[in-house]
C-alpha cells in the first residue's frame, strides 16, 4: 500500500471560504486525485487578515515589493514574510513534496500577479505573490504548481510525477 503523498494546497481551493469576498473557489478536478494528503494554507488568514477582507496587492515602493491594502494602505509584508517563514518551516518538517497554490493571488500566484506602480492602477509588470515568492525563494526544488495548471489531466499528472520524485528524492537522497 501506498502512503498518501503530503501537498500544501490553498484552502479556498478546497472548499474553504477564505477568500477576501467570503467565498472560495473548489476546484472539481480534486474529485479525481487520491493518495494525497492535502494540507490546507490560507496565509492571509494566518497574517491576521479576515473574512471577508480589504483586498490587497502587490505594490512597487522605492523599489521594494510591497504587499498593500487597497483601501487602508496597511502594509502587510512584514506578517506575511512571519507567516511564510513559519510555513516553511513547517513543509520541511511534515515532508510536504509539493504545493497547489491559487493563480494571480497577491499572496499566492505563482506568476501572472499584478505589481502596480506609482500611477493609481497601472500594472508595472507581473511577478509572484508574497506567499509564494518566499516558498519559491526557500525551496526552489518543490513542485509548485497553480490550479489553472492543474485543471489539465496531463499536467496534474505531471505535477503529481514530480512531487512523487521529490518525495523519493528527499527519503532516499
Amino acid at each position: 500500500m501506498t502512503l498518501p503523498i503530503p501537498i500544501a494546497i490553498s484552502s479556498c481551493l478546497i472548499g474553504q471560504n477564505v477568500r477576501y469576498d467570503g467565498k472560495h473557489k473548489l476546484q472539481t478536478w480534486l474529485e479525481s486525485v487520491d493518495g494525497v494528503e492535502w494540507i490546507p494554507i490560507c496565509p492571509e488568514l494566518e497574517a491576521g487578515m479576515t473574512v471577508p477582507r480589504e483586498k490587497i496587492q502587490i505594490e512597487l515602493h522605492a523599489g521594494q515589493k510591497m504587499l498593500m491594502a487597497i483601501e487602508s494602505r496597511q502594509d502587510w509584508s512584514e506578517k506575511m514574510d512571519s507567516v511564510a517563514a513559519y510555513w516553511i518551516e513547517q513543509l520541511q518538517i511534515q515532508n510536504v513534496c509539493g504545493y497547489v497554490f491559487k493563480s494571480r493571488s497577491p499572496s499566492c500566484g505563482l506568476e501572472d500577479v499584478p505589481v502596480y506602480g506609482g500611477i493609481p492602477g497601472e500594472v508595472m509588470e507581473l511577478g509572484q505573490g508574497r506567499f509564494a515568492q518566499r516558498v519559491h525563494e526557500a525551496m526552489p526544488m518543490m513542485p509548485l504548481v497553480e490550479e489553472t495548471q492543474m485543471e489539465s489531466e496531463r499536467l496534474r499528472k505531471e505535477f503529481f510525477r514530480q512531487a512523487r520524485m521529490f518525495q523519493n528524492d528527499r527519503d532516499f537522497g
